[in-house]
């Protein structure tokens, strides 16, 4: 199977191309893992007829949208020339995607990801009711969550120090019982109403060193708060993502960079 492996501000991912048959959930298990696999975050596969982005974590499971993930998808679409044009569609779960390619040597690559959606059914809320500004108990503490659909399931949490005490409080969020098919979160750092820092625990994964659909969701949630209007630069580990709001659409602009391409036996 020939391959790519491209990056999103850290994010990384193998890029194949679609083939009917094939068990995606185990293979995304095999070639994801990093001692005895490619390693990486997640597996894409490139569907056709219409343009898909089919994606599984590494742990197998199915998720509907990933924002590094489609920045890579766009570059690997591109450069292998199953597109033409700089402005394209990619049918997700999510919905369909519409792509920018605004710089092609460094390669940046804006989305409009969408509209968030508020409604318990997209978050599958055990209990239906509202996660927005809502307080749980998780890891023995009290903290205030913003729940909502933003490409896929996630939360929102302010916090003063992004490193101080996050590691088991993302495990126990992400695994609450009020979610009856997790969520991934987002600690939220802010520097002022311009530069947030994000560190985003993703369920199927774990820490990633960046979560594009997280930064989007932080966005909406400070802008939703009042913390921040206009465009927002958001730092993750590897890079800075930049997310603001048009006519009620969330758009990221953001790099794509390929680390190798190689064949592997499955």
């Amino acid at each position: 199977m020939n391959f790519c492996k491209y990056h999103g501000c850290g994010n990384d991912f193998v890029i194949t191309d679609y083939k009917a048959r094939v068990d995606y959930s185990a293979l995304a298990k095999k070639l994801c893992d990093r001692k005895t696999g490619i390693g990486a975050d997640g597996l894409i596969a490139v569907k056709l007829k219409p343009l898909e982005m089919v994606f599984y974590n590494m742990d197998g499971s199915r998720a509907p949208m990933c924002g590094n993930g489609i920045r890579c998808f766009a570059r690997y679409c591109y450069e292998k020339s199953i597109v033409k044009e700089k402005n394209f569609d990619v049918l997700t779960l999510a919905g369909v995607m519409k792509i920018q390619i605004v710089d092609d040597k460094e390669f940046l690559i804006k989305v409009n990801m969408g509209e968030p959606l508020f409604d318990n059914d997209s978050i599958k809320a055990a209990d239906g009711q509202n996660f927005f500004g809502r307080e749980i108990i998780a890891n023995g503490q009290k903290v205030k969550i913003y729940s909502f659909f933003m490409g896929t399931i996630h939360t929102v949490v302010f916090v003063d120090n992004i490193s101080d005490g996050t590691t088991e409080l993302g495990d126990a969020i992400c695994n609450h019982e009020l979610f009856c098919e997790k969520t991934n979160v987002n600690f939220v750092q802010v520097q002022d109403g311009k530069n947030f820092v994000v560190r985003t625990y993703e369920r199927g994964v774990g820490w990633t060193c960046a979560c594009g659909t997280g930064a989007c969701a932080s966005y909406v949630t400070g802008k939703k708060l009042g913390i921040c209007d206009g465009l927002v630069n958001v730092h993750l580990q590897y890079g800075t993502l930049k997310i603001e709001e048009e006519n009620e659409n969330i758009f990221m602009t953001g790099p794509a960079c390929l680390v190798f391409e190689g064949k592997t036996e499955v």
